[in-house]
């Protein structure tokens, strides 16, 4: 440092130069003053806090002190000096923490302030030492041992030898051992005792050794305690020579990240109601199988499975009952399932199972798949205990077997395939197990061309209504049902039993419906002057009848056409009451109002059809086709045909047996009642409306009991509502 000249001389009596380069060496701040207050000597560190080169006489006006950090309340040095120096005997005085402003610190520092008696060499006069200390180390150091004690984290200092010295509270806690304990332990005893690494210990040494540091994840392990996930950091601190002075080592518990990580695993791939595996990490397993398969191929298998008529029991008895009922299910898979197996919840009803690495064998592959798939249908085939209700279920399980990426895609594509042969199992009445087949996917890419035609169709070019005649026992034409033809321009003549399940699925039908009942009530109107008891019956899909505002367009057709509904029957299948069954007695009961006659569809094929006719308003029931093909020849359907019978004739309700194809079948139901209808081949094909006015309506006498205008087929009318 350079000399500081004082334009101000010093007495030279007493301090000599050796006494200012001792002064010099001192780390705190150094002043000699003069019975009057006069400076004698002054060392460098003071002379930085005067801050100036040549000072005045009274150096007290050039240091800036107060009594606190924030307040900035002046505390006057001098008048505190020449206070005490009169009182100063053997002990130094100190003031308390005050703060000083320097130039050379914009912030405050902290300090002390000392008084003591210097006598001088001849003893005849007594000088006064001020020592100003610079408290800012200590307070620093003090903040860090409290830091240390108050802090989360573990920490410990090591002596130069590796014997931990300095635990924190923290680390203690962490460890589960005694401060005293710790101390006669080294951190490599410790860390052989309670770490277990991720990575080799000797790894760890030779960073810390050689970069002077090591961080990782660790577990923490303490007998009779659950193991605790940290990063723990070690670090050596050296003095210029790479001697070793400390070890320092911090422990982060991580515990509460983990668990945050695993609550977001959770949310991400697991169902929050079952606890099963969910559909995001069914994909994940797919894909990693897939991978492993190009290198060693082996056979999988995904079933696919959803419960039966589980919407009926969720609508009927709330969801609480149908989440017990996923929950049961739920446990019968998990028990199901062999340890390398996942079990899925889907979505909704939906589960699956995903059977991995069965065999490299097809055929051993293929039977245990399905010996699984056909274990899993058997144990849902059961009755439920739900809120003390008895309640039956079933399941109907699709399998697809794979040991390669299929060539359309990855996991989506499997998932695909499974539901396909699910949906198949469905068609089949449910409670089945169906195997997937490649002729899946040309009817899906079929049902699609289907759905795309459907949505830019033009109605009247395109769709053509049909009427087939129902004749009573005396040969008499009484009326006609509306059946509808689609003759597309490039897909040709479209059976109603392929488009109207996809028009349902994508709600085209109610489009398609409107149109039906638009056309036929005008062609009822234009009949009804030929022929006065002539009715037109019209089949309602579900879908169409449970639209909010179906009752209102009726009314606005009735309005638009100025027909009679008096001469109109709308088909309805039971299917519309499983379906919000109040609203569904309501939407009847005003169309009977209205003036239409109503006609249960397929009757007998239905749900509980007995305890719904208790509450119908209806007027009609029609025998399914199913009953009618193979009497008088089977019993079984002779015995359903003559109980409907009878429970018509009970309820006064006009029958209709559909799908007549044979004399044979006509005359058999003739003998059970004169009142019945008949309607099928064996009378007449459905026809377009030009063709059959001019074969029933003219003349619009009886028609011939015997008589067959047409050839016989063996493939039955298919009417709106499929058949």
């Amino acid at each position: 440092m350079t000399p500081i000249h004082f334009k101000h001389r010093l007495p030279t009596a007493d301090f000599t130069c050796s006494h200012q380069q001792i002064a010099d060496h001192s780390n705190d701040g150094l002043i000699v003053l003069s019975a009057t207050l006069e400076p004698l000597l002054i060392n460098q560190i003071a002379r930085q806090y005067l801050g100036e080169a040549e000072l005045p006489n009274d150096i007290f006006k050039r240091l800036l002190i107060y009594t606190q950090k924030r307040k900035h309340i002046q505390f006057n040095l001098k008048e505190w000096v020449q206070s005490n120096t009169p009182i100063i005997q053997n002990a130094p005085i100190q003031t308390e923490l005050l703060w000083m402003k320097t130039e050379q610190q914009k912030s405050l520092i902290p300090v002390i302030f000392q008084l003591s008696n210097i006598n001088s060499s001849s003893r005849q006069t007594i000088n006064t030492l001020l020592l100003i200390q610079d408290q800012s180390s200590k307070i620093e150091a003090e903040a860090k041992v409290c830091l240390m004690k108050t802090s989360d984290a573990g920490q410990f200092i090591t002596d130069s030898l590796g014997l931990i010295t300095e635990p924190n509270p923290a680390f203690i806690q962490h460890t589960h051992l005694s401060a005293l304990k710790l101390k006669k332990m080294t951190y490599i005893d410790w860390l052989k005792a309670q770490v277990v690494f991720k990575v080799p210990f000797d790894l760890v040494m030779e960073s810390l050794l050689k970069i002077g540091n090591w961080s990782g994840e660790i577990q923490l392990t303490v007998p009779q305690k659950k193991a605790m996930p940290a990063i723990l950091t070690l670090s050596m601190l050296t003095d210029e020579n790479r001697n070793i002075e400390h070890f320092v080592g911090v422990i982060q518990d991580l515990s509460e990240i983990h668990d945050a990580h695993h609550k977001i695993e959770q949310l991400a791939y697991y169902d929050s109601l079952t606890g099963l595996a969910n559909r995001t990490l069914l994909h994940n397993h797919l894909e990693q199988l897939l991978i492993k398969y190009q290198q060693k191929p082996c056979y999988s298998a995904l079933i696919l499975l959803d419960l039966d008529n589980f919407k009926i029991i969720n609508d009927t008895l709330g969801y609480p009952v149908g989440d017990e009922l996923l929950i049961l299910v739920a446990q019968k898979l998990q028990c199901l399932a062999h340890s390398n197996d996942v079990v899925i919840r889907m979505e909704g009803d939906e589960f699956a199972l995903l059977y991995q690495d069965i065999s490299q064998d097809t055929s051993e592959a293929l039977t245990q798949a399905l010996g699984l798939a056909y274990k899993i249908q058997d144990a849902l085939d059961d009755r439920y205990t739900l809120e003390n209700r008895s309640l039956h279920c079933s399941a109907s399980v699709g399998v697809y077997l794979f040991s390669k990426p299929p060539q359309e895609g990855y996991s989506d594509e499997l998932i695909r395939y499974a539901n396909m042969a699910m949906h198949e199992a469905k068609k089949l009445g449910g409670n089945q197990v169906y195997l997937f087949e490649d002729r899946l996917c040309n009817l899906a890419k079929q049902r699609l061309e289907m759905l795309q035609a459907l949505n830019h169709s033009e109605l009247d070019d395109e769709f053509q209504l049909y009427f087939q005649a129902q004749i009573n026992a005396q040969g008499q034409i009484v009326s006609a049902e509306t059946l509808l033809r689609w003759f597309h321009p490039t897909l040709g003549l479209v059976p109603p039993n392929e488009f109207i399940p996809v028009a349902e699925e994508g709600r085209q039908i109610i489009k398609i419906g409107l149109w039906v009942m638009h056309k036929a009530f005008i062609q009822a109107k234009v009949w009804h002057k030929k022929h006065k008891k002539l009715r037109v019956a019209i089949n309602i899909s579900p879908i169409q009848f449970h639209e909010q505002s179906f009752i209102e367009l009726v009314i606005g057709l009735i309005k638009f056409t100025q027909v009679n509904p008096n001469y109109i029957t709308l088909e309805l299948t039971e299917g519309v009451l499983i379906r919000n069954t109040t609203l569904a007695l309501q939407k009847i009961q005003h169309l009977v109002s209205l003036g239409f006659h109503i006609s249960i569809d397929d009757f007998g094929t239905g749900y509980s059809s007995l305890s719904y006719l208790q509450k119908l308003p209806i007027h009609e029931l029609k025998i399914d086709r199913s009953f009618i093909q193979h009497i008088p020849d089977n019993q079984d359907d002779v015995a359903i045909v003559n109980t409907i019978l009878k429970l018509a004739e009970n309820k006064q309700l006009t029958i209709v047996a559909e799908g007549v194809e044979t004399e044979r079948q006509a005359n058999f139901l003739r003998q059970q009642s004169d009142s019945l209808l008949i309607q099928g081949y064996f009378f007449s094909k459905p026809v377009p409306a030009e063709q059959f006015e001019q074969q029933f309506l003219n003349p619009p006498e009886a028609y011939p009991e015997n008589k067959q205008t047409n050839t016989l087929s063996s493939q039955a009318p298919i009417s709106l509502t499929t058949h």
